[in-house]
C-alpha cells in the first residue's frame, strides 16, 4: 500500500472502493479517468497514522519499546506526507493526489474548473488521525459544524453541501452514513468539543427514531433532502453507532472516552450512582473530554486525581470532564451528594 514515493498509502491495487464510499466525487472521477493506478485517497493514510497511535499505546503499556518505534517511525512519515503533499490550503481539506509514472507525486487532484474534488468525508480524515495543525483542525472543524457545507439536518454530509460537484440523489453523495460520524464523534471527545460532539449524535439518534418509527427499517443512511432512511435495512454493522450513542448519553454505567485516551479502569457501583475511573492520555491537544453517565435521580461531585474537578451536565446524570491535554494521567471519582 506504500508503492508511492511520497509516502501515502493507497488500497486501490486490491478493491476499488477505498473506504466504503462507493461514488465519492473524487474516487468517481479517478475511475471516470482511468487515473487510479496513480492516485492516494486521504483515508487509508489516515487510517493507519490512527491504527498505529492505538497499537503504540498498546505497546506502550506492555513496555515493547521496540513495537513502539516501528508504529512511532510510520506515524512520523505518513503525518508528513499528508502535510506534504494532500493539505490545500485554498480550501480547507486534504486532497487525493496524482503521481506520476515513477511514483513520484504530481499534483493534487481537481476538477477541470480547478475546484479541489476531495471537500469530502475524506478530506477530513486527518483531523481523526490527530494529524492536523491547530490552524488545519480549525479550518476542517468549521467544515464539519458549517449547515451550509457538512453538518445537515441529519447529520454530517459526505460531500461538502457548497462543493460544485454535490447532488442531491447520489449513494455517498447527497446522504449521511453513521458509521464515520462514529469516527468523528470520538475525535471530539479527543478535542473537548462536547457540544458538537452531542449535537452529532442526537442529530443521528433523532434521524434513526423518525425514520424507525415511521418504517421499523434500518437503513444504511439517511437522504439530506428528504430525510428518508434509504438502502438495505439489514446493514447492521452501519448501525452500531446509533446503539453506542444511546448508550453514551443515555445508558447508566457507560464510560466514554476520544480515540487518544486509553481506559485503565472503570468500575461503577451496583446501582450505578458512583464511578471509579483511571485513564491516560496519549493526544497532543490542549483539552481533552470524558463522558461518564449514572442514574439521573441524583446530584454528584467529581475529584480528579484526588482534586475537586469542574465537570458540566449535559443533562441529570450525563457528567461531561473535560481535561487539560497536559494531565495526562488521571483518575476519576464521582459520588453522589
Amino acid at each position: 500500500t506504500t508503492k508511492f514515493n511520497s509516502g501515502l498509502t493507497t488500497t486501490f491495487d486490491y478493491f476499488y472502493n477505498c473506504s466504503g464510499m462507493d461514488d465519492l466525487p473524487p474516487q468517481k472521477a479517478m475511475y471516470a479517468e482511468n487515473k487510479q493506478k496513480y492516485m492516494t485517497p486521504v483515508i487509508s493514510s489516515s487510517q493507519v497514522i490512527r491504527c498505529a497511535k492505538i497499537l503504540y499505546m498498546v505497546a506502550d503499556l506492555l513496555g515493547l519499546e521496540d513495537d513502539k518505534a516501528v508504529y512511532l517511525e510510520d506515524i512520523e512519515r505518513i503525518s508528513t506526507a499528508l502535510q506534504k503533499y494532500s493539505w490545500d490550503e485554498d480550501c480547507g481539506y486534504f486532497s487525493y493526489v496524482i503521481h506520476d509514472e515513477n511514483g513520484n507525486p504530481k499534483e493534487q487532484y481537481r476538477n477541470a474548473q480547478g475546484e479541489n474534488l476531495n471537500k469530502t468525508m475524506d478530506g477530513i480524515y486527518p483531523i481523526i488521525a490527530g494529524a492536523v495543525t491547530e490552524s488545519q483542525r480549525d479550518r476542517i472543524l468549521s467544515h464539519l459544524k458549517s449547515d451550509d457545507e457538512m453538518f445537515s439536518p441529519v447529520g454530517i454530509s459526505a460531500v461538502d453541501k457548497s462543493a460544485s460537484y454535490y447532488i442531491t440523489n447520489g449513494y455517498w453523495n447527497g446522504n449521511v452514513w453513521l458509521s464515520h460520524q462514529w469516527f468523528v464523534w470520538k475525535t471530539m471527545l479527543d478535542l473537548g468539543e462536547t457540544d458538537f460532539a452531542f449535537r452529532i449524535a442526537e442529530t443521528a439518534l433523532k434521524s434513526w427514531k423518525r425514520e424507525v418509527e415511521y418504517s421499523y427499517y434500518t437503513f444504511e443512511m439517511f437522504n439530506i433532502t428528504s430525510g428518508r432512511g434509504g438502502w438495505f435495512h439489514n446493514f447492521g454493522g452501519l448501525s452500531t453507532p446509533i446503539n453506542i450513542w444511546t448508550n453514551a448519553y443515555f445508558k447508566p454505567g457507560t464510560f466514554s472516552t476520544g480515540l487518544d485516551t486509553m481506559v485503565m479502569e472503570s468500575i461503577f457501583n451496583e446501582d450505578k450512582t458512583e464511578f471509579k475511573g483511571a485513564i491516560k492520555y496519549y493526544g497532543n491537544n490542549e483539552k481533552y473530554s470524558v463522558i461518564v453517565v449514572l442514574r439521573d435521580e441524583f446530584d454528584y461531585s467529581v475529584t480528579v486525581n484526588n482534586k475537586k474537578a469542574d465537570f458540566s451536565l449535559r443533562d441529570k446524570g450525563i457528567i461531561e470532564i473535560t481535561l487539560d491535554g497536559n494531565e495526562k494521567s488521571a483518575e476519576i471519582e464521582i459520588v453522589k451528594n
